[in-house]
């Protein structure tokens, strides 16, 4: 039995040698057969995270995230993973670990490091992979440290609510758009009313004008907000003539206001004619900034766990 825990790399090659057999499995039997096949004995099997929660399933559980960002894995149902034709071409090179510079040839992993990049922007060098938190403790401060894996682990998370929102229907999207601003306050707080407007605000249907959900701004619903929702691929961009014909359909409805969202990009011809022409009637939310309001009013996630950095209490030592 082996006494200390495999590293992340290392499992990543168990999990998909285990996987090479093409069965679709749930990631809970994943973890079971894996576990068996780490053989650990008891005092690594009892190792846990900070959370509590098994540090072996843990690990396990990210090697099956970070092979399905590479393309080795797909996920035929929602919980279900499978080994995917990509996995199986490089299955026969893989050794005792797989690290992630051999997912860095995949387009898929390029996809996602893209993404993830496009959403740390300006907090460049503040986020740390956790294979390098160890080496930089010394040098960082803690707190810095800290609040960089949670950045990062947010990151991922709202790169996994981007694609969630992209695998699902047009009208489960048009519906989460209309959610994300009832969490920012518009169209007011009553519950019963929220169950109402998702029926009768979600207007999207054929001959709508490019009007896929109304907002109150204010309680009377004196003003409202026009709502347009595209739910495009990562490679598929909004242009001009998407948003023009929104702000089009806001002169025949004789609207003010209007808030195109996508789970996509805008060009910048998009966004230059939004800046322009449009901007005081057009407000233009991409798959970054949506996702970030998702995780800023709650919407779609739920917290996992709540970290508190205590100091001192200097007025106790007074």
């Amino acid at each position: 039995m082996r006494d200390t825990m495999p590293s992340f790399d290392e499992f990543n090659a168990l999990t998909l040698k285990f996987m090479g057999d093409g069965q679709a499995r749930q990631v809970n039997q994943i973890k079971d057969a894996v576990t068996a096949l780490a053989q650990l004995s008891p005092q690594a099997l009892a190792e846990t995270i900070p959370s509590g929660e098994s540090k072996v399933r843990h690990r396990i559980a990210w090697a099956c995230s970070n092979l399905y960002r590479a393309g080795f894995l797909v996920k035929p149902q929602r919980g279900i993973y499978q080994i995917s034709d990509t996995g199986r071409q490089i299955l026969p090179t893989v050794g005792d670990t797989l690290t992630e510079r051999e997912f860095e040839t995949q387009p898929r992993w390029q996809q996602y490091l893209a993404e993830r990049n496009q959403r740390q922007g300006d907090r460049a060098g503040a986020v740390v992979q956790a294979t390098s938190v160890p080496a930089l403790v010394e040098e960082q401060d803690l707190e810095s440290v800290a609040i960089g894996a949670v950045d990062k682990l947010n990151d991922d998370l709202a790169i996994e609510l981007l694609r969630r929102l992209r695998e699902g229907s047009p009208a489960f999207f048009e519906r989460a758009v209309i959610r994300v601003l009832r969490a920012m306050g518009y169209g007011g707080n009553d519950e019963r009313e929220l169950r109402t407007l998702l029926i009768e605000s979600h207007t999207g249907r054929s001959g709508d004008g490019g009007i896929d959900g109304i907002i109150k701004l204010d309680p009377l619903g004196v003003q409202n907000i026009y709502i347009q929702a595209k739910r495009y691929g990562a490679g598929n961009p909004v242009g001009r003539p998407e948003v023009q014909g929104f702000v089009g359909a806001l002169y025949g409805k004789r609207a003010t206001r209007g808030v195109f969202m996508t789970t996509s990009r805008y060009t910048p011809d998009a966004r230059a004619y939004a800046e322009g022409e449009a901007q005081d009637r057009l407000v233009l939310v991409d798959g970054v900034q949506l996702t970030t309001l998702m995780l800023n009013y709650g919407v779609g996630v739920q917290p996992k766990q709540t970290l508190t950095l205590l100091e001192i209490d200097e007025d106790f030592f007074e």
